[in-house]
């Protein structure tokens, strides 16, 4: 045999046995292997996609593709010179990222209202890896450090103006623990039927017609029996010895809304309670006063009242 030919031969082994334990790498990461979208180039450099962009996927989460094409699945070389040619996208995002994620393009789809997020340039990147991440859910940070990064000014829409988060979690005394982390338990950070972006029931009114139902929201964490039992000694702590004063507020025809008196974030009093009460028009000073035994508060919808909680009276 030539020399010519054994060295042509050697040289193909080799290009088969890189890409062979190149596919075997992805493998043991459960994604495929991204060799076939550089085909061409591999043959010619004897490289494969990880071999030049291994530090997209070298974090623990890594994007897993729909089918064995690995990186063809979204991206696809203009040439077969890549890596020197442009490599562009199957099609834009979001529109790329929906074609696999049909979940959250049906839910997209089908809902009034979508996180103005989706909406920006980046879209969906701006918030998860294409590639790999050590935050679940492919995150390109924590949920708190990712809700923060917009939420750290006032966000003006068409309808309304939200809160600067940030600057409230700083400065108040009290955080509501999924607020703390931002968890997902409130919010859906992609699209609701609800202007809130939530996806349990919570009433918009402030007074309504007591019904557990409306407040599906607080049952992900809180027990119903909160607003459902007259007398407890341990369905909620706002208690006068036995009554429970939780279920005097929310109940009858004109029940109220946990809003009047809580702000569902934070606030710079204990129990999350309001230092302000708004009604209609006019905002009225809670004048909320925690103590050992209970508490005491003088909004203008009554006079002074003290509660005194059954483990003091125990």
């Amino acid at each position: 045999m030539k020399k010519g030919k054994v060295f042509l031969i050697a040289s193909a082994l080799l290009v088969f046995l890189r890409v062979g334990m190149t596919q075997q790498a992805f493998a043991q990461n459960g994604i495929p292997s991204p060799d076939s979208v550089a085909a061409p180039a591999a043959v010619a450099t004897g490289k494969t996609c990880i071999d030049c962009h291994g530090a997209l996927v070298e974090k623990k989460i890594k994007h897993k593709t729909e089918t064995e094409k690995g990186c063809a699945d979204c991206h696809t070389p203009t040439t077969a010179e890549h890596p020197t040619a442009k490599v562009t996208l199957e099609k834009n995002v979001p529109d790329l990222c929906l074609s696999c994620h049909e979940e959250q393009k049906d839910l997209i789809k089908t809902s009034a209202y979508v996180h103005s997020a989706m909406k920006e340039p980046k879209s969906c990147v701006a918030c998860h890896s294409p590639h790999s991440s050590a935050f679940k859910k492919l995150l390109v940070s924590s949920r708190k450090d990712l809700c923060l990064s917009c939420h750290n000014k006032a966000v003006v829409t068409k309808t309304k103006t939200t809160t600067n988060y940030e600057k409230l979690m700083k400065t108040s005394k009290t955080l509501h623990p999924p607020f703390e982390d931002c968890q997902k338990v409130c919010h859906s950070p992609h699209a609701s039927n609800d202007s809130r972006l939530i996806d349990s029931p919570f009433p918009v009114n402030t007074y309504l017609a007591a019904n557990s139902d409306s407040f599906g929201l607080c049952w992900e964490c809180h027990g119903q029996d909160m607003i459902e039992k007259p007398k407890t000694k341990g369905a909620t702590e706002f208690r006068n010895g036995e009554t429970n004063l939780h279920f005097t507020h929310v109940s009858g025809d004109k029940a109220r809304t946990c809003m009047i008196c809580h702000n569902p974030h934070a606030t710079s009093t204990d129990h999350l309670i309001r230092e302000k009460v708004h009604f209609g028009s006019w905002d009225f000073n809670m004048n909320y006063a925690p103590d050992d035994s209970g508490g005491t508060c003088l909004p203008a919808c009554h006079g002074q009242k003290r509660y005194t909680s059954i483990k003091a009276v125990e």
